[in-house]
C-alpha cells in the first residue's frame, strides 16, 4: 500500500538535502510529515523548517520558503506557509485514487507500511499477563493481557521478532498459600470435613483440583500435608485444620521428613492452575509462545545467584544497610527492604533509582528483584534486545529499580519498557458487577467472556489509552447501535461485503477511479484510508495499539456516512447499472474500505464480520 506520508518525506529530505548537503540521514529522521487538523490547512502538514531553522541560520519562514521552491511535484495543488513555518500541502485527488487502485489490485501485506515496515527481525521479549498462577484470570487482569497480546501482534505485524511470553510467578508465599488451599480441597475430595481459615484462597475453583489429586493420588497423601515443618494424625481429621501452623494437636505426628509429598502436591497444584489459566486466556484468544517458570527456570538452577555473582564481580552488590531518610524531627519513613542486619545491596542509584536495593535479606533469602535480575539476563541471553512489560498502576514505583537492573546485567545493550495500565470497573446496567461465588473475591475474565464475547472485550479494551480509567458497561457493549464501537466497526465491514455480493460486474479499476471519485463524501473516505499506513506507524512508534481502534471506528463513520448519502441520493449508490465505470469505480472504494477495516481488525485478532444477523 502507497503510504504518502513516507513518500513526502522523502521529498522534503531530498529538498532539504538540495539547500544543505551536509544534513544527516540521523538528522532527517527528526522531522515530521503528518495529517492537518483542519480540512482548510490542506491535506498533509511538514514542521522541516522550524526543525532545522537554527542550525541553518534562517528564519523558519525563509527556510520553508527556499522549501517550497525546491519541490516540483505533479500530486502537489498548493503548498503554502502557515504559522512560525509549517508547510501546508494540497493534494490534487489523482494521488488518492492511486492508493485506492494500488491497494485493490496488489495483495495487502504489512510490511509495506511505514518507516516501521521492516522491524528488521529485532527480537522483543513481551511479558504479559502473567498473574501469579493461584486463580483464574479475573476481569482485572484482562486489560493488560489483551493490550500485550495485541501489541505483539501490531509488532509482528511489522516486521519484528517478537515472542510473547507468560512468567510463572511459581516462587514465593502466595504458591504455599495456594498448595495449602487446594490440599483442603483435597481433604475434601477424600470425605474429610474441612475449614478454609482466613488467608486462604476459598475459591470454589480449587474444588476439581482436589478433586484431580484424589483420582491421581488416591489417599497416600493423607499423611503429606504441604507444610513446612508441619504435621497431621489421623486422629484430628476434621478437627485440627492440618494446613494452618497456629493450629496445635496433642496427638502423634507423622513426618514428612524424606519424602517427596510436598513437593508432588506443588507441582501437580502448579500445573493445574497453569493449565486454568491458559484456558481463560485462550478464550480471551491469547495464546504465549513461552511459558517461563521462576521457580525451575531461576530457583531451582541456581541462575539467581549467578546474576547477582556477574553484578558483584561489577562491584555493583555489596554487604550493607539502607540508610533511613533523615527528616528535620529525626528518622524519616524507613525505606522499603529497611533492616537493622546487614543485607546484600544493588546499586541501583548508579543507575539513576531513588535508592539502592535489597536483593538477598539478612537470612540469605532472595528478593523479588533478584528473580528480576536472573529473569532479565535470561531474556537478553536469549537474544532479546528490547523487553517490553504492561503492568498495572500500582507498579509504578518499580519502573526506575526495573531500568537500573536492565541496563545493569546486560550492559546498557538491552531497554526494558514497562506500560502502565489501569485498571478496568466493570458495571451492568449502572451497577458494579457483583463478585464470583466461584472465584471467592473477584469475577473471573470467563464470566465477562460468557456475556460479551471475546471480541467484543478485547476491542472494547482498547478504545481508550491504556493509562486512561475506564468504566466497561457489560449492557451496552452488546448493544447494536452506533454507540457500540465493535458493532459500528464490524456494521461497515458488513454493508462493504452486501454491495460487493451485489455486484455481478465490476468491470477494470484502472483509469477510472480518478474521473469518477469526485464527491466530498468519496474524497473523506479515500482520505481517511490513506492516513492508515501513518497510523500504523505511530501505533507502532508509541506502544499505542488504542489508535488502530480510534482509526477504525473513524473509517466506519466515513462509510457509514457514504453510504446514507447514497441512500438520500441515487446518484450517490455504489452500484448504477447504466454506468458501469462510475459503479466499477465506486466498488473499488468498498473493496479497499473492507481490506483496511479487515487489516485493522487482524491486529485484535477479530474475524470481520461478512453479513450481520
Amino acid at each position: 500500500m502507497l503510504n504518502i506520508f513516507s513518500s513526502f518525506k522523502k521529498i522534503f529530505s531530498s529538498a532539504l538535502l538540495e539547500i544543505s548537503p551536509e544534513l544527516n540521514t540521523e538528522e532527517l529522521l527528526r522531522f515530521t510529515v503528518e495529517p492537518t487538523r483542519e480540512k482548510s490547512h490542506g491535506d498533509l502538514a511538514c514542521n522541516a523548517a522550524m526543525i532545522f531553522s537554527k542550525k541553518l541560520g534562517m528564519n523558519p519562514r525563509e527556510l520553508a520558503q527556499k522549501i517550497i521552491e525546491k519541490i516540483k511535484n505533479d500530486d502537489v495543488a498548493k503548498l503554502e506557509i502557515a504559522g512560525p513555518g509549517f508547510i501546508n500541502i494540497f493534494l490534487k485527488p489523482q494521488i488518492l485514487h492511486r492508493v485506492i487502485t494500488d491497494l485493490v489490485e496488489r495483495d495487502f501485506t504489512f510490511p509495506q507500511l511505514g518507516r516501521n515496515k521492516n522491524g528488521q527481525g529485532e527480537k522483543i521479549n513481551l511479558e504479559y499477563a502473567s498473574p501469579n498462577p493461584t486463580g483464574p484470570i479475573h476481569v482485572g487482569h484482562t486489560r493488560g493481557a489483551i493490550y500485550g497480546d495485541v501489541l505483539a501482534t501490531l509488532l509482528q505485524k511489522t516486521g519484528y521478532d517478537v515472542l510473547k511470553e507468560y512468567y510463572i510467578n511459581d516462587a514465593g508465599a502466595q504458591i504455599l498459600t495456594l498448595v495449602k488451599s487446594a490440599y483442603l480441597r483435597y481433604l475434601q475430595a477424600c470425605g474429610e470435613k474441612i475449614e478454609i481459615s482466613d488467608g486462604l484462597y476459598p475459591g470454589e475453583y480449587l474444588i476439581p483440583i482436589g478433586q484431580a489429586l484424589k483420582e491421581k493420588f488416591g489417599d497416600s497423601l493423607l499423611n503429606h500435608p504441604p507444610l513446612e515443618g508441619g504435621s497431621r494424625s489421623e486422629a484430628t481429621r476434621g478437627e485440627v485444620n492440618p494446613l494452618d501452623p497456629t493450629s496445635k494437636s496433642q496427638a502423634t505426628s507423622i513426618s514428612t521428613q524424606g519424602e517427596d509429598g510436598p513437593e508432588i502436591i506443588r507441582d501437580f497444584v502448579v500445573a493445574k492452575m497453569v493449565e486454568l489459566i491458559k484456558h481463560d486466556l485462550l478464550a480471551l484468544g491469547i495464546k504465549h509462545d513461552s511459558y517461563f517458570s521462576e521457580k525451575k527456570e531461576l530457583h531451582d538452577t541456581g541462575k539467581i545467584d549467578a546474576a547477582i555473582k556477574i553484578l558483584r564481580d561489577k562491584g555493583l552488590i555489596y554487604e550493607g544497610k539502607l540508610e533511613a531518610p533523615k527528616t528535620e524531627k529525626g528518622v524519616g519513613a524507613l525505606p522499603e527492604g529497611y533492616d537493622e542486619k546487614d543485607q546484600t545491596l544493588f546499586a541501583a542509584t548508579k543507575f539513576g533509582d531513588d535508592q539502592d536495593r535489597v536483593v538477598k535479606k539478612a537470612d540469605g533469602t532472595p528478593t523479588y528483584l533478584a528473580g528480576d535480575i536472573a529473569y532479565s539476563l535470561s531474556k537478553w541471553q536469549r537474544g532479546a534486545k528490547k523487553f517490553i512489560m504492561p503492568l498495572g498502576f500500582d507498579h509504578a514505583g518499580y519502573i526506575k529499580r526495573l531500568s537500573a537492573v536492565v541496563s545493569a546485567i546486560t550492559n546498557d545493550q538491552a531497554q526494558v519498557k514497562v506500560i502502565l495500565c489501569q485498571m478496568v470497573k466493570f458495571v451492568k446496567n449502572g451497577e458494579p458487577l457483583k463478585m464470583s461465588k466461584r472465584a471467592g473475591n473477584f469475577i473471573t475474565a470467563r464470566e465477562v467472556i460468557d456475556e460479551v464475547g471475546a471480541d467484543v472485550l478485547r476491542f472494547i479494551m482498547l478504545t481508550r489509552k491504556n493509562d486512561a480509567p475506564f468504566d466497561f458497561d457489560l449492557t451496552k457493549v452488546i448493544e447494536q447501535s452506533k454507540d457500540n464501537p465493535i458493532f459500528y466497526v464490524q456494521y461497515a465491514h458488513a454493508r462493504c461485503c452486501s454491495v460487493l455480493r451485489q455486484a455481478v460486474t465490476v468491470g477494470s479499476w484502472k483509469s477510472v477511479v480518478g474521473s469518477k471519485l469526485v464527491d466530498e463524501a468519496e474524497i473523506e473516505l479515500m482520505k481517511k484510508i490513506v492516513n492508515f499506513p501513518r497510523v500504523i506507524e505511530m501505533s507502532v512508534e508509541h506502544f499505542e495499539p488504542h489508535r488502530i481502534a480510534f482509526y477504525l471506528q473513524e473509517l466506519a463513520g466515513e462509510f457509514h456516512a457514504l453510504w446514507n448519502k447514497g441512500t438520500e441520493n441515487p446518484e450517490l449508490r455504489f452500484i448504477i447499472n447504466d454506468h458501469p465505470e462510475l459503479t466499477a469505480a465506486r466498488l473499488a472504494l468498498v473493496t479497499a474500505t473492507k481490506k483496511i477495516i479487515a487489516a485493522g481488525l487482524s491486529i485484535f485478532n477479530i474475524q470481520p464480520t461478512k453479513e450481520m444477523r
